[in-house]
């Protein structure tokens, strides 16, 4: 039951971040953003229900404390990769290989979360 939820969620993500990178592309950022929160959003519980598979492995994976959410990001390669990676998770899941895909979900997320930092923060400067 819980494979079910994790493969929704995954590909509710994929979805709406193929939406929202189609709407950013054409210059509806509204609705872009819209989406890139949405994917965000499953994302985020994709990865709360992978780490559920994972127990006490899920707060000590070398992987997590690598990362830096300081360095500077570009949108389009940022969503690009992080809708690979959620594919790549989709498929390790259907393989049963949910510490992959646990890792990919994170990161994708990661990458998700600061691409909607740079679209607030565009939309702030815009407004000024």
């Amino acid at each position: 039951m819980q494979l079910d939820k994790i493969r929704a969620s995954l590909s509710a993500a994929v979805k709406y971040l193929e939406d929202s990178m189609m709407t950013l592309s054409s210059s509806i950022e509204t609705a872009g953003s819209d989406s890139l929160w949405s994917a965000s959003a499953e994302a985020e519980y994709a990865v709360f229900l992978l780490s559920l598979t994972q127990g006490d492995r899920a707060e000590s994976a070398p992987w997590k404390h690598g990362s830096s959410s300081k360095q500077p990001i570009e949108l389009e390669p940022a969503l690009t990769s992080a809708l690979e990676l959620l594919k790549d998770a989709v498929a390790n899941v259907e393989a049963g290989n949910l510490e992959k895909a646990y890792e990919e979900t994170w990161t994708a997320r990661n990458l998700l979360q600061r691409a909607q930092e740079m679209l607030e923060k565009k939309r702030k400067e815009s407004k000024k």
